[in-house]
């Protein structure tokens, strides 16, 4: 097998490969346990390449070498270099020469996108890190060229593009707030929201006031949230910021990278102690749902001190059937009383096949396994089976909970080909509150994720009294037929969806009635959202009051204008609230 096969190689094509040649026996137990007994005893750890992680110079150079192709005056690709310089980084050892070189060569960047702050931020970290005596003229004379730059601005008050307004990009989001006060005990939620239970729906949030479009109803922080693989170079692992021109590693992996020090501890206090070790093999043989699981349980352990006895005593005595995110104090709780809301969150474990239930069990003997052999948490379970015993089963119990209850976290990104903006995934979290929304495919709020890493619920249709709130995962009728989506959701989310628009069969967006115009008025759609293409915070601003007036107005559903205004809603709020990618503001200086 070559080495760029291996590297595609993962736990799920190694998983299909035991079990078809365990079936030969008919009890899913005898498969399980012969799935198990070949992952501990055969050399399965070979057939998935899992290695340490190790810092490579030569590795680093090579990396280097592209990020240089890139930056070529005839190329211009300046972004994508800066990704090649960071991962360069990433691959170096503390204090070699060829780090030192990469933050030289990022502060090239820096200076060609007038970025001269970060010139010399990058130029002090290329000094630190033995960047050769030889080049030294050079670096010095950058340095100079930038300070003078910098004073020139200053002098002209004029920001790094020439004093050219760039509203789509330099534009602070501005801040969300709740519509109403919140509930004395949970400063995150509206005092309108009520936690309620029933035999059809089991425990859903419905309201006890009627409410508006546009009423901002829950903003919650996720419990634990893990970036991307794809924007390791870009975004800081803990905080998540951009900063790809500032990013400094971790000393012990070629993986997380981060905006300064502060987050690096940081991180290293919530997760990255356990993670570092193994993170890159994690990303390599799993997508993202078995690395959250993973980020989940180090995070749970973080929350107990690090105290894995008392953490196991702790669930041992946990009464999940009182655990209530919405009747707990949040003002006093501790992070133990947090992590049990997400503790028993729904893991469909009931519902799920044998091969399902199975696939997950064994993702969960993997990642055990490698902390056990790289982490400090080895030693901690060969004394105390009972400890072994307790992380494997939260190992396993969260496979089960993520892929059903965590939310992908967005930016607004710029593409060029398109020349417009749209929401790209950036990250995934637990959120154990809005966690407790149910689904719908005719949805009556929508998600936005704030700059910090929030997430607001906001109302898209008006709810009276005693109405559900109404999330949607990812299957909508304007976009899917009936038939795709209660066969996806069955397979993702285990249940036979018996929403609205499922029993009403309400037709996808192009087939909906229209609205009455002579009743409703008259509103045109495709101007309004050729206005908000322009990516502009006024415009936003001057068309969002019309938008919410026309869709409280119309409380009949499903309309075409109706479902139209609710998706123009949604882009006003993210122009106005959510982060705009800063690399966009560089575009102008990457043509060749």
């Amino acid at each position: 097998m070559s080495n760029q096969l291996e590297e595609k190689f993962g736990a799920w094509e190694l998983f299909e490969e035991l079990w078809e040649e365990s079936m030969k026996d008919d009890a899913i137990v005898a498969v399980s346990q012969a799935i198990r007994y070949k992952l501990l005893n055969e050399p399965c750890k070979d057939r998935l390449n899992l290695r340490q992680d190790v810092k490579d110079n030569a590795k680093a150079r090579d990396l280097r070498t592209k990020g240089n192709e890139l930056f070529h005056p005839k190329v211009k690709r300046y972004i994508e270099a800066t990704k090649y310089y960071n991962e360069s980084i990433s691959f170096s050892t503390k204090g070699s020469e060829e780090r030192g070189m990469a933050y030289s060569n990022r502060s090239m960047i820096c200076y060609a996108l007038r970025q001269y702050d970060d010139c010399l931020k990058n130029i002090a970290l290329a000094r630190e890190s033995n960047y050769p005596e030889r080049l030294a003229v050079k670096l010095a004379q950058r340095e100079a060229d930038a300070k003078r730059a910098l004073q020139v601005e200053n002098n002209n008050n004029q920001d790094s593009t020439d004093g050219q307004s760039d509203t789509n990009c330099i534009t602070e989001p501005k801040e969300l707030k709740l519509s109403y006060d919140s509930l004395e005990t949970l400063p995150q939620v509206a005092n309108c929201l009520e936690l309620r239970e029933s035999k059809d729906f089991g425990r859903f949030v419905a309201t006890n006031k009627s409410l508006k479009v546009g009423d901002v109803v829950i903003i919650e922080k996720p419990f634990c949230n893990l970036l991307l693989d794809t924007y390791r170079c870009i975004r800081c692992d803990f905080c998540h910021r951009e900063s790809m021109f500032t990013l400094i590693p971790c000393e012990n992996c070629t993986v997380a990278m981060y905006c300064s020090e502060e987050c690096m501890e940081k991180a290293h206090a919530q997760y990255h102690r356990y993670e570092c070790p193994i993170i890159r093999d994690l990303w390599r043989i799993f997508t993202k749902i078995p690395v959250l699981a993973v980020r989940t349980v180090i995070s749970a352990i973080a929350a107990f001190g690090h105290n894995l006895s008392a953490m196991k005593d702790y669930l041992e005595e946990l009464n999940e059937s009182q655990v209530n995110a919405f009747t707990m104090d949040w003002r006093t709780a501790t992070p133990q009383d947090i992590y049990s809301t997400v503790h028993v969150l729904e893991s469909n474990h009931a519902v799920r096949d044998g091969k399902d239930r199975e696939h997950r069990r064994f993702f969960a003997y993997i990642a055990l396994s490698m902390l056990m052999d790289r982490t400090e948490l080895g030693p901690v379970c060969d004394e105390n089976p009972e400890i072994q015993e307790m992380l494997f089963d939260l190992l396993e119990r969260h496979m089960q909970t993520c892929p059903v209850n965590m939310h992908s976290l967005y930016y607004m990104d710029y593409h060029p080909k398109r020349k417009e903006y749209d929401m790209e995934k950036y990250a995934s979290g637990c959120f154990p509150l809005l966690s407790m929304l149910n689904h719908s495919c005719a949805p009556n709020m929508t998600r936005l994720t704030l700059p910090d890493g929030r997430c607001a619920v906001i109302i898209s249709r008006p709810i009276p009294e005693g109405g559900q709130l109404y999330d949607n995962y990812g299957m909508h009728h304007c976009l899917m037929a009936r038939t795709e989506r209660r066969s996806d959701l069955m397979k993702q989310y285990k249940f036979p969806c018996k929403c609205e628009a499922c029993e009403n069969n309400y037709p996808m967006l192009f087939n909906l009635p229209r609205v009455d115009f002579y009743e409703h008025g008259m509103i045109d759609v495709h101007s309004i959202h050729a206005e908000l293409v322009m990516h502009q915070p006024k415009k936003a601003e001057e068309l969002l009051p019309k938008l919410l007036g026309y869709l409280n107005k119309i409380t009949q559903y499903p309309y075409f204008e109706v479902c139209c205004c609710q998706e123009l809603l949604l882009r006003c709020l993210e122009i106005l609230h959510m982060y705009t990618s800063k690399s966009t503001r560089y575009l102008r200086y990457c043509k060749p």
